[in-house]
């Protein structure tokens, strides 16, 4: 009985033993840090090509090279799927015409929509790296990312510095 016990143990202390030694310090954090962004930049930007209409140079924003791990740059098409599966936001948001201004950093994304009659609202989004999809946190007219994002992100993003 033992013997069952101790066998995922042991295999369970070898993985996470395997999983620590990928950890190292033994790369500077500089060159770790390149390597990360080059490696997740290509996969990035190719997923959010793919979703965006052939030739519609404005369905896309650019981000600094930071954020590009962090689902930046992101398309116009995305940010409006995401909107629309948060049923909370996308009933109490009107999107009108659709979303414009898209701003994208580190993680984070803003847009305003475009209602008719009505004074834009600003849509707050959050890039869920595990899942590779965004999602519509909040909207509104005033202080959409206070309490929600970091400042050093917020200073990026239109629309969060009110």
């Amino acid at each position: 009985m033992n013997t069952r016990i101790a066998l995922p143990v042991a295999v369970s202390g070898m993985l996470l033993a395997t999983v620590l030694a990928g950890c190292s310090d033994d790369t500077p954090a500089d060159t770790a840090a390149a390597a990360t962004t080059a490696a997740a930049a290509p996969s990035s930007v190719a997923a959010e090509a793919s979703s965006a209409a052939p030739g519609d140079a404005s369905s896309s924003v650019k981000a600094g090279s930071s954020a590009a791990s962090a689902g930046c740059p992101v398309t116009v098409a995305t940010l409006e799927k995401a909107f629309r599966a948060n049923v909370k936001v996308a009933s109490a948001i009107v999107l009108g015409k659709g979303l414009k201004d898209v701003s994208c950093y580190g993680g984070w994304a803003t847009a305003v929509t475009q209602p008719t009659n009505l004074e834009p609202a600003v849509v707050l989004f959050k890039y869920d790296a595990a899942k590779k999809s965004w999602a519509a946190l909040v909207g509104g007219t005033d202080g959409v990312c206070r309490d929600t994002v970091p400042a050093d992100a917020a200073t990026h993003l239109k629309g969060c510095q009110n």
